[in-house]
C-alpha cells in the first residue's frame, strides 16, 4: 500500500500576495507585442522573504508530489529556486521545460517516488500541463489560462474523460470560477460524465475561495471514481494566501493507493 500526499499551489512567481509578474511588461517594437521585463521583475521585487516562508510551508506540509503553478522564473533571479527545491529533496521533469529557457508555468516536483513523465494532452500548450504516472496513479498538474482557447479545452477534456477508468487526478489552478466561461464549463462537463470534484464530494462549499483578488474557487482537484475512493483527505488551505506567501490557497490531497 502506497500513500501519496499531493499539493498544488499557484506561487504567483514568488511575488507574494501583492506583486504580479504581469505588471512588469514593456512594448517590444521588434516583436510588436508586450513582453515581460525579466530584469526589472528580478531586481525590483525582493523574493527572499516570500521564498523563505514558502519553503517552510512546503516542508511542514511535506508532499510527495508538488504541483507548482506560475513558476515563470529566469536566470536573472538572485535565488536559484530550482536548486532550492532540489536541496529539499525534490526532483523535476526536465522534459517539461520550455525551449526558451525560462522555467514553466506549471512544474511537478516529486520525492520518495519516481513517476514517469508523459506528454501533455494533445502536445498543445505544453507549458500549461505536466502529466506523470506512478505505479498506479496518473497525475495531471495544470494551470489553465484565464480565457482558455477551445483547442486547449478540447484536448484537456478528451484527456480527462479518456482516463475516467484509471486512477487519475487533475489538479491545479484551472481558473474555473465562472460558469459563463469555457474553463468552468469544461469542469462541469467532465463531472457530468463521471469525474469527481473531490472538494465538494467531501462536503466542501462550491464557492470556497482559493484566490485573494477575485475570491472565487479557481483551484481544483478532480479525480476518477476509482481514485476518489482512495482519497483519505482533501484540504483547501488558505494559509499561504492569508500569510501573503502568494495569492492562492493550497490544495492538499492524501491518497492511499
Amino acid at each position: 500500500m502506497q500513500k501519496y500526499r499531493i499539493m498544488s499551489l499557484n506561487v504567483n512567481d514568488f511575488g507574494g500576495k501583492v506583486y504580479h509578474l504581469q505588471e512588469y511588461k514593456y512594448f517590444n517594437k521588434n516583436k510588436n507585442k508586450n513582453c515581460i521585463d525579466w530584469k526589472a521583475w528580478s531586481r525590483m521585487v525582493d523574493k527572499t522573504e516570500t521564498w523563505s516562508r514558502l519553503k517552510k510551508y512546503i516542508q511542514d506540509v511535506n508532499p510527495n508530489i508538488l504541483v507548482i503553478e506560475e513558476l515563470l522564473i529566469s536566470y536573472y533571479e538572485n535565488i536559484d529556486f530550482i536548486s532550492e527545491f532540489m536541496k529539499m529533496g525534490y526532483f523535476y521533469f526536465k522534459e517539461s521545460l520550455p525551449e526558451r529557457g525560462n522555467f514553466s508555468l506549471t512544474m511537478i516536483f516529486y520525492r520518495d517516488i519516481k513517476p514517469e513523465y508523459m506528454d501533455s494532452p494533445g502536445n498543445y500548450r505544453s507549458n500549461r500541463s505536466v502529466v506523470c504516472k506512478g505505479k498506479d496513479l496518473l497525475i495531471c498538474g495544470s494551470h489553465f489560462p484565464p480565457e482558455s482557447d477551445e483547442k486547449f479545452l478540447k484536448y484537456m477534456e478528451e484527456f480527462v474523460v479518456s482516463n475516467i477508468n484509471s486512477k487519475f487526478i487533475l489538479i491545479g489552478d484551472l481558473n474555473a470560477n465562472d460558469s459563463n466561461h469555457g474553463n468552468k464549463q469544461m469542469v462541469e462537463r467532465v463531472i457530468q460524465k463521471g469525474m469527481v470534484d473531490l472538494w465538494t464530494d467531501a462536503g466542501g462549499a462550491e464557492n470556497t475561495p482559493t484566490e485573494a483578488k477575485y475570491q472565487g474557487r479557481l483551484d481544483y482537484a478532480i479525480a476518477s471514481p476509482s481514485l476518489a475512493e482512495k482519497v483519505q483527505n482533501i484540504k483547501i488551505d488558505p494559509f499561504p494566501m492569508e500569510d501573503e506567501i502568494t495569492d492562492h490557497a493550497a490544495i492538499i490531497v492524501d491518497i492511499i493507493s
